[in-house]
């Protein structure tokens, strides 16, 4: 393999790795302030329901991430599809949020069956929005 080749091979890897990883933070930075809750509070007194809905919100955005990557879509292209990712999740949780009752409470009280299923709900849909970029 030529010396410049590689380059490019290492530059790309590296830009979609760190762009990646700082999109997640964002994420993160974003949905937690956009939720009724104080994930990062919670997830350190040990709620586990909360723990377990943020990370189905983490993993679901992830994966558009990872589509976006595997499919080599242009860079803007790519963060279309994130910003896109974002939009998903929060709409997710905006829907869960009217159709479990007291949804703040319950995650508060740390009821790890609305957790898993909001959880398992926020992977869901990323899983089909990843799923969804050509």
């Amino acid at each position: 393999m030529e010396p410049t080749r590689l380059y490019e091979i290492v530059l790309s890897y590296a830009a979609y790795l760190l762009t990646g990883l700082a999109l997640l933070v964002l994420f993160f930075l974003v949905y937690t302030r956009v939720t009724s809750h104080d994930e990062r509070r919670e997830v350190r007194q040990g709620n586990l329901a909360v723990a377990i809905f943020l990370s189905g919100a983490m993993l679901g955005f992830s994966a558009t991430i990872a589509s976006g990557i595997l499919t080599h879509v242009h860079y803007l292209q790519f963060l279309a599809w994130i910003v896109g990712a974002l939009l998903v999740q929060l709409v997710v949780y905006a829907v869960m949020n009217r159709l479990i009752p007291d949804l703040h409470g319950q995650l508060s009280a740390n009821n790890v069956a609305v957790g898993t299923l909001g959880g398992a709900t926020a992977l869901c849909s990323g899983l089909i929005n990843a799923a969804c970029i050509f």
